[in-house]
């Protein structure tokens, strides 16, 4: 089951992928962006190379791993965004793109990029963030919100359950 994130803005450049991968490798992790990676040029599965610092399970100690999620910058269509109460409407219609982020719920890592991700462009940007019909007005706190509530998520996950896959390259 593919779940989505939506980070909404007027406008998305490449500036902000520095700060971006900063603001990441903060989050108890060391994180590569693919490379060549533009806002203006993506579409797809966007991978990342990372390495935990603090890693639960020891088998993931020093390992170079991988994971990521689809990203996609699109034009946001208020009309067609009914999910959403009308005051929010109201306010997002100010909008006019999106960065739609989708993830698989099962993967473990890929809900920690996509969450992780789609708070930080919120915060780097100003922008909201929306999943389902809730939205996050408040970006100065989104990614350490996020951050805490997925630590608390991943703690749950029993040894046996977590799904990772280790670094052979950029493909």
């Amino acid at each position: 089951m593919s779940m989505e994130y939506w980070v909404h803005l007027n406008e998305i450049s490449d500036d902000i992928i520095p700060d971006m991968i900063s603001e990441l490798n903060k989050f108890e992790m060391t994180c590569e962006i693919y490379p060549g990676f533009s806002f203006s040029k993506h579409s797809g599965f966007l991978p990342f190379k990372f390495r935990l610092s603090n890693p639960k399970l020891d088998i993931l100690k020093n390992k170079d791993l991988v994971s990521g999620f689809e990203l996609y910058v699109e034009d946001f269509e208020p009309e067609d965004a009914d999910w959403f109460s009308p005051e929010d409407l109201a306010r997002l219609s100010e909008f006019k793109k999106t960065v739609s982020i989708r993830f698989a719920a099962s993967d473990s890592f890929q809900l920690r990029f996509a969450d992780l991700t789609s708070a930080v462009i919120a915060k780097l940007t100003g922008g909201p963030r929306s999943f389902d019909e809730d939205v996050d007005y408040d970006t100065s706190t989104i990614a350490d919100k996020s951050w805490e509530d997925l630590k608390h998520w991943e703690n749950s996950i029993a040894d046996d359950d977590w799904r990772y896959y280790e670094f052979q390259g950029w493909h």
